[in-house]
């Protein structure tokens, strides 16, 4: 048969009401241009990015209706569709399709009775079912009666059955996605978990849209064994660039009440100003033991920081704001100067007129206190001036400071200060290879006062004559493909007769598979390494990585261990890691963790084991089974213990 194309929309109409022309090829095609058209066998239909294809077609151009039927092919990307018939309506661009399946975009797959567009981003499916999952059998869905769906954002649907490998195993009378394009108060998944001192742990959060720009989550926690809690948090947006986070934790046990604060605020309207607010307050160290995620450094921390610091620049000048507050979790007396608040103003260089030198100044005042008693505040300044040369290829710096410090209580300090630095840039090409040189020669002097009678506040405060000669250089070694490595040694001098410093920073990719970095601190005059740390990590064909890790800390106490892991893919969607620790300075295995990932796109899981060794030979240890579905969230089942 001869195959008819037709333009539906002649040239003069077109131009004239500016109509977007329907394009229809078939076998056989009826009708009037003007008025209606029907088209059958191997019907093509193109209208505007919108391609149909089905074995019928019927097109009413006077009402703007558009019907095929007979084994239906829809492609409007990122949505590819099959379905027994389409009614669309080239007016108001709404459609209705019966017995649909196929995808609404790469992360949303559907088969429905019935699915009506209202719009390019919104369709309305009725005894539907719906999954991110792009396999023919998908590993999770949910079905309803009636879903809604915004493409590549959310879906939400009432009595909902939610399906594994198409067996229902759970209805909910509510279920959405994590993005709604209009939020809705309401009762959001509970969590579960479960911890060997305190049994089943429920958590039940409620959603509350307080207005436009904040919502506010209130979560009950119950532990079937000890105790019961409560969380907190509300959100909210004063401005594009103004915001903030607030949140309560609070668990009542048998053994006491553990409770958490949580401040986060910024407020940044452009680059010359900036606010930042950020509050940490927990009841003791308990909390952290009773409620953390397994994190050994939290347990194992002094005391918790809370900060508040803003920043105003212009063309040469800053002001700094800071407050830093820190609370002890020991119980012991807090002996540390809070600092409450500390204004700094820093002058940036300014030129002299008629002179080569630069001036700029550098002052901050600072209130402090302590809890165990004390409290006063100091002033700093800091004028300065610089002399900034260049002879030949070597740049020399200059700088001649002279520091004032007055007291509320211990009188004041004039110190006099002086710093020279000279450094080269050189580059070299060597074949393929090219090498940047960058050595650097320092010189600090402060003169020696006695300062006995100045509060002594802070480790930073006392100052101490200084007469040092610091070398140092840096190389960076450079491959067609990019930048091999990267080594830089320095060391300090003083005069007085000692080596004072030896530090050595290097890293280096020699290939795209090997990566190697270390560090170390070494001390000349006590004649010790006082901190290493060496880390080797192989990127292997077909996704296995291998690394290691070497620390030694000698200050402010010994530490020394191996650290050594690996992550070793079983298939494309399957993997196993490891990692363990080595105390080499008590030799014994002090931690171990086993886990295994799966990623099946629509969703992701994890199941891990990790043991903690304490000091006093206690193990702690946790199970924890998480899995995160694509639209749905993540569900965890956690199990601690002692032993």
């Amino acid at each position: 048969m001869k195959k008819l194309v037709v333009l539906l929309a002649l040239l003069f109409p077109a131009v004239v009401f500016g109509e977007v022309p329907v394009k229809i090829s078939a076998e056989k095609v009826s009708g009037n241009v003007e008025t209606a058209v029907r088209a059958s066998g191997r019907v093509v239909i193109t209208y505007r990015d919108v391609v149909i294809k089905g074995n019928n077609a019927l097109y009413d151009r006077k009402r703007g209706i558009l019907k095929v039927w007979g084994n239906v092919e829809i492609e409007e990307k990122p949505a590819h569709l099959f379905c027994k018939e389409i009614v669309y309506n080239l007016k108001t661009k709404r459609a209705v399709l019966t017995d649909v399946h196929g995808f609404l975009s790469p992360t949303d797959r559907i088969r429905a009775r019935e699915i009506e567009r209202l719009s390019e981003k919104e369709w309305i499916a009725y005894d539907g079912e719906y999954t991110p999952c792009s396999h023919d059998c998908p590993d999770w869905s949910v079905s309803s009666k009636k879903f809604r769906i915004l493409l590549g954002e959310s879906f939400s649907g009432k009595w909902v059955a939610f399906r594994v490998k198409e067996i229902p195993i759970l209805i909910s009378p509510y279920l959405s996605g994590p993005i709604q394009r209009k939020r809705k108060s309401g009762f959001l998944t509970p969590r579960l978990g479960y911890m060997s001192k305190d049994g089943f742990v429920y958590r039940q959060p409620v959603y509350f849209v307080l207005g436009r720009s904040a919502d506010l989550t209130l979560t009950y926690e119950k532990r079937t064994l000890n105790g019961e809690g409560g969380e907190g948090e509300l959100r909210y947006v004063l401005g594009e660039k103004n915001r903030g986070d607030l949140t309560y934790y609070q668990l009542d046990r048998k053994d006491g009440k553990d409770w958490k604060v949580n401040f986060y605020h910024t407020y940044n309207p452009n680059d010359y100003l900036y606010l930042n607010t950020n509050v940490n307050i927990v009841s003791s160290r308990s909390y952290y033991i009773n409620t953390s995620d397994f994190n050994v450094e939290e347990q194992t921390q002094l005391y918790t920081k809370s900060t508040v610091t803003g920043s105003k620049l212009w063309e040469r000048a800053i002001l700094n704001v800071n407050s830093t507050y820190f609370r002890y979790l020991t119980g012991s007396t807090n002996t540390a100067y809070q600092k409450v608040p500390e204004v700094n103003f820093y002058l940036m260089d300014t030129p002299i007129p008629r002179t080569p030198l630069t001036f700029n100044f550098s002052s901050d005042i600072t209130y402090f206190y302590r809890e165990a008693g004390g409290s006063s505040y100091r002033l700093n300044a800091l004028p300065s001036l610089r002399l900034i040369k260049k002879i030949g290829i070597v740049k020399n710096s200059s700088k001649l400071s002279y520091l004032l410090t007055s007291y509320q209580t211990g009188g004041s300090r004039h110190l006099c200060e002086f710093e020279n630095t000279s450094e080269v840039n050189r580059f070299f090409q060597l074949g393929q290879y090219s090498i940047s040189l960058n050595p650097k020669l320092s010189f600090f002097y402060r003169e020696s006062k006695n300062q006995s009678s100045n509060p002594f506040f802070d480790l930073t405060d006392r100052l101490k004559g200084e007469r040092t000669i610091t070398p140092e250089i840096e190389t960076f070694i450079y491959s067609p493909e990019g930048r091999v490595a990267r080594i830089n040694l320095s060391t300090g001098y003083n005069l007085t007769g000692n080596w004072n410093k030896l530090s050595f920073d290097a890293d280096t990719s020699p290939t795209k598979w090997l990566s190697i970095r270390e560090t170390f601190l070494f001390s000349p005059s006590e004649g010790e390494l006082r901190f290493s740390n060496t880390r080797i990590s192989l990127n292997l064909p077909h996704g296995t990585s291998l690394w290691s890790n070497y620390y030694r800390q000698n200050i402010p106490e010994q530490i020394t261990y191996l650290r050594w892991g690996a992550i070793f893919p079983i298939n494309r969607f399957l993997s196993f890691s490891y990692q363990q620790r080595y105390d080499l300075k008590l030799r014994e295995d002090r931690e171990r963790q086993y886990s295994l990932q799966i990623d099946r796109g629509c969703w992701t899981g994890n199941i891990s084991y990790r043991w903690i060794k304490n000091y006093d030979n206690t193990i702690d240890y946790q199970i924890l089974l998480r899995i995160n579905l694509l639209r749905l969230g993540s569900y965890g089942y956690k199990l601690t213990g002692k032993k």
